[in-house]
């Protein structure tokens, strides 16, 4: 199931019409709810300065090439700006989740 049907579905859920999601029939209800999901997801593209700084400022496990584990802090720069990293990478997530479906 993808991030938007997980969002439209919620958002079914969380009015509880009086329709079964499961109905073959609604289709054009389940499309519906996609698309304002869709449009939900949209208009959080843009991070906000405190996600942007939440982000950056996050501590993070990863591995290195060598498979050594370490903790560590996530810094991506964009256009030389590393605090800009952070909403790049949001966006990019924002983006692939909208092409998903």
């Amino acid at each position: 199931m993808t991030a938007i049907e997980r969002a439209a579905r919620a958002m079914y859920d969380n009015v509880k019409p009086d329709w079964d999601w499961d109905d073959p029939d609604a289709e054009l209800l389940r499309a519906m709810y996609r698309e304002n999901a869709r449009a939900a997801i949209a208009a959080i593209r843009e991070p906000t300065h405190p996600m942007q700084a939440a982000a950056f400022n996050q501590k993070v496990s990863f591995r290195s090439g060598s498979g050594m584990s370490d903790l560590g802090q996530v810094s991506v720069e964009y256009d030389g700006e590393p605090d800009k990293g952070a909403a790049t990478i949001y966006r990019a997530m924002i983006d692939a989740m909208l092409e998903e479906g």
